[in-house]
């Protein structure tokens, strides 16, 4: 063999990741002709992610997809920053918050199970584009809203589009990384819904009191224009590609990804996957194969739900009277319709604690794996609700709150990983859709439960209700035993 034939030989083990010891076998088998091999060769898309590895395909497309996640975070948030603007300025004597909350969580309903059928069928970029585009729609026309009934009609709508991106933000975000990188992509995405929580809560306080809850709708909306204008060119996701028959436009999305990572590498042979016809079946999902995975991590996120969204709406009415002692400022002035600068400065302290606890948690993520992360949460969920139901003196129930606060987003951050992980791609977007749907589900019954239970009765009641919600919390993930740290996704 010459050495020209030997130098091609070794390139080819290296860039198609098969043993030299295999290609040699081929070798002598076809007389050193090496060329037969090249045309043997097949690979799969957790294959080519792998060689291809982490680069700047990634570190320019991901951010743009996990941004995403800051416009969906920063209208949730707002619907709770608003309640007393509102209230007020159309002299309601209903629990606005109830209301708002319930037809926001309410709209996510067909949001989220719809998209995901839409995405199994149709791909994953047409339902990103179309949630990001119905955000920015309905978010300005929410600015010129002339009385509630047409506010509520909208914020229906802008819940539509937040069920439609909070799980296909997450599956393209899994699809497009390598194994080893899944967990830091859904990472950043949560990272960003909790920075897009802090911006809403800064423009408000820095607008409504001056200029309005019109104006403060505003500004929360620019970034969704970027965002909505960034995801256009968005890829779609080779694993998509492949199972729909599309193999030649998912081997060129791979070999973009392979010449911006590294220009001296070339995925050489021919994509692999099995074509699957049945797309987007939400009877598949709730099939014997996946029904437990399916019924455990739908209880599982509609028990996070209910907390991350209770303990997000009840804070500015707790902070707005006194149902702890420590909390004796009234931020609520009736005479002028003005929300007093406490309850921002405290809103932004929380949102902090959890930008600090889900890094953390993350490596925990790939260190000890997605169950023993998700037990050691909901311990430390469970023991930190707990206290905040005793309403002790300032700096301790501050600090329980903090770690609760960051505690159950960092749930939330394993449970997302997670899910993508447990569904094959034929019925990804149908099963995150629907299992997405309980988180929603559980922020529904938060809207009504709220008021009269954390309002009416004090924060320590609700404080109690969360307690027994992580307790089943971690009932349900004590269950799960299906290990997907650095699995291939099929």
């Amino acid at each position: 063999m010459s050495d020209y034939q030997q130098e091609e030989r070794r390139n080819f083990a290296k860039a198609n990741y098969i043993p030299l010891k295999e290609i040699s076998e081929k070798d002598e088998s076809n007389h050193g002709n090496v060329t037969s091999s090249f045309d043997e060769r097949r690979y799969s898309v957790d294959e080519a992610l792998k060689e291809i590895g982490l680069g700047l395909y990634h570190l320019k497309w991901i951010p743009i997809i996990a941004m995403s996640g800051f416009t969906q975070s920063s209208m949730v948030a707002l619907a709770s920053l608003l309640i007393i603007s509102l209230q007020c300025q159309w002299n309601l004597n209903i629990p606005v918050q109830i209301l708002l909350l319930f037809v926001l969580f309410f709209g996510s309903f067909p949001g989220s199970v719809l998209s995901g059928v839409l995405a199994d069928k149709k791909g994953r970029k047409l339902s990103l584009i179309l949630g990001q585009l119905l955000l920015l729609i309905f978010t300005v026309l929410s600015t010129i809203s002339f009385n509630y009934v047409f506010f509520f009609i909208a914020y229906f709508f802008i819940g539509l589009a937040i069920g439609m991106l909070l799980h296909l933000s997450v599956v393209l975000l899994s699809e497009f990384s390598p194994p080893n990188f899944r967990t830091y992509s859904v990472l950043l995405f949560l990272l960003f819904w909790v920075l897009g929580s802090l911006f809403s809560t800064v423009v408000t306080y820095g607008l409504l009191n001056k200029h309005g809850w019109e104006i403060v709708t505003f500004v929360v909306a620019i970034p969704h224009i970027v965002i909505s204008i960034f995801v256009l060119l968005v890829d779609e996701s080779p694993r998509y590609l492949a199972i729909s028959g599309q193999i030649a436009a998912a081997e060129q999305v791979l070999n973009r990804m392979s010449l911006q990572n590294n220009p001296d590498f070339e995925i050489v042979g021919k994509l692999e996957m099995r074509i699957e016809n049945n797309r987007g079946s939400l009877g598949d999902v709730v099939g014997e194969e996946y029904r437990k995975n399916f019924g455990l991590l739908s209880v599982s996120l509609g028990l996070v739900g209910l907390i991350v969204y209770s303990s997000n709406t009840m804070i500015p009415y707790m902070l707005e009277s006194n149902h702890c002692s420590h909390f004796n400022s009234t931020t609520y002035q009736v005479e002028k319709c003005k929300v007093s600068t406490p309850i921002f400065k405290d809103l932004s302290y929380i949102n902090v604690s959890e930008i600090v606890m889900l890094p953390i948690f993350a490596v925990v993520n790939e260190v000890f794996g997605r169950l023993k992360t998700l037990r050691l949460l909901s311990v430390i969920l469970v023991v930190s609700t707990f206290f905040l139901v005793f309403c002790l003196e300032r700096t301790f129930f501050m600090v329980c709150l903090y770690i609760q606060r960051g505690s159950v987003q960092s749930l939330l951050l394993t449970l997302l990983i997670y899910t993508p992980e447990c569904y094959p791609t034929h019925i990804r977007g149908a099963g995150c859709g629907l299992t997405t749907m309980f988180l929603f589900f559980g922020g529904l019954i938060s809207s009504a439960m709220v008021y009269p239970v954390g309002v009416l009765h004090g924060f320590s009641h609700l404080a109690l209700a969360l307690t027994l919600a992580a307790v089943g919390t971690l009932v349900t993930v004590g269950f799960m035993d299906k290990e997907t740290r650095g699995c291939d996704i099929s």
